[in-house]
């Protein structure tokens, strides 16, 4: 099996991409992805702190600078000292010399930063966009809900006419008439309420890039599902997830500042150098230095030992997320098999059933064999498996996207076959 690291929410995309037709004023799942990273909130503040890790960068780089030194001695005192007779002026330049490395692991040390920081913000934007393409998947879901509704009012007022027309040839009661006409008036406000789903739809789904609606609809279909690879080969490929490689990255950051922490045991040596001016002999002479500090005690004892609990908490989080990761793919492969099945028998057995008893029970009513409420039963059977098979695939799809967003990867099968291969 391969897995595609570049595009953990393709699947998604290339199982909504072609299958409605596009008009100016819809949406595609690819327009609001590329609108959501660019505009989405909360990834605009990344730039500025990569910005913020370079400037730390820049920081940890800068050397010592130099030190001038300038002392005036033997000046008003008593005695020979009195005035700048006996004066004793040097004139110095010193430097500290960092030891240990200390400058190379500042370095190294904000190189992982900053590497854990662009880690931290490709899980931020697979979850960004996760987030919108669930918003997206749902608007399909309340769009089909609503194309439902809408059929099913044009065959509330067929029935109805067809009662109608029986109660004008005295072949049926008035209160028949008048269930159907309650039953329509209740899918008209069915239909009512699907239409301000939908716009309030529209609504969470432009605030995924912080703008307000400038579309009618969205493009796609439940219809298709995609093809999944085993569930030892997902398994597999969650090593290479970004929540799991973001631990390494952090790992390696704890250990430079620990490496940084025994740095700091070294102590810094200071060299100087300078010009001494002997007034009273009319003098001059050359002054040189070397200081060091007496560490009598460690002056990072507890940075090491805090570098060292986060090494061994990191791994702790590590194993424990990785776990966490393995029940959670199971869980959702299981899920998605399952409803993969249910959508299966929904669409091959039980909706052409309904389908073919509604039709018969219309049919019969129509011919005064069959009474309202064998209908109405008729026509409810066929109304729960259509919202039925919408609202498997619709959880199919929001599964298989959740399953992506554990991996980072967008899966493929074995071979040149993608696993946006569907399977109606």
């Amino acid at each position: 099996m391969r897995m595609n690291k570049t595009a953990p929410l393709s699947v998604v995309l290339l199982c909504f991409a072609s299958v409605a037709v596009a008009q100016t004023t819809t949406l595609s799942l690819a327009q609001a992805l590329e609108k959501t990273v660019k505009q989405s909130p909360v990834l605009q503040e990344y730039p500025y702190q990569l910005r913020m890790i370079d400037a730390q960068r820049l920081q940890a780089g800068v050397r010592p600078n130099p030190e001038i030194g300038v002392d005036l001695e033997n000046i008003a005192g008593t005695g020979s000292s009195q005035g700048l007779e006996n004066a004793e002026l040097t004139l110095t330049l010193s430097q500290l010399i960092e030891m240990g490395d200390k400058r190379t692991y500042r370095l190294e040390k904000t190189q992982w930063q900053q590497q854990l920081l662009q880690q931290q913000f490709e899980i931020s934007r697979v979850d960004v966009l996760a987030a919108t393409a669930r918003s997206y998947i749902r608007q399909v879901e309340l769009q089909q809900l609503s194309l439902l509704v809408q059929q099913r009012i044009v065959r509330e007022q067929r029935l109805l006419d067809i009662a109608r027309q029986r109660a004008a040839a005295s072949s049926l009661s008035d209160a028949d008439v008048t269930r159907l006409e309650l039953r329509l008036v209740r899918s008209q406000l069915e239909l009512t309420a699907a239409q301000n789903a939908i716009a309030l739809g529209k609504a969470q789904l432009s605030a995924h890039w912080a703008s307000e609606p400038d579309f009618s609809g969205v493009q796609g279909g439940l219809a298709q599902l995609p093809l999944l690879p085993t569930l030892p080969e997902l398994q597999t490929s969650l090593m290479q997830s970004p929540q799991l490689t973001r631990f390494v990255t952090q790992t390696r950051l704890h250990e430079t500042e620990l490496q940084l922490a025994k740095a700091e045991q070294s102590a810094d040596i200071r060299l100087s150098a300078g010009v001494r001016r002997i007034e009273s002999q009319n003098d001059n002479a050359l002054v040189l230095g070397f200081s060091m500090p007496w560490q009598l005690n460690d002056p990072s004892a507890g940075q090491r030992l805090a570098a060292q609990t986060q090494i061994e908490l990191s791994s702790v989080q590590q194993q424990q997320l990785h776990t966490t990761l393995r029940l959670l793919v199971q869980q959702t492969y299981l899920e998605l098999e399952q409803l993969r099945q249910y959508s299966k028998v929904l669409q091959s057995t039980l909706l052409p059933k309904t389908l073919q008893l509604q039709q018969q029970s219309e049919q019969g009513y129509q011919q005064g064999q069959v009474d309202l409420f064998s209908l109405l039963a008729a026509e409810q059977e066929l109304r729960q498996a259509e919202v039925d098979l919408v609202s498997a695939r619709s959880r199919f799809h929001l599964q298989l996207l959740e399953l992506e967003r554990l991996t980072g990867h967008a899966l493929t099968l074995m071979g040149p076959v993608r696993l946006s291969t569907m399977e109606p």
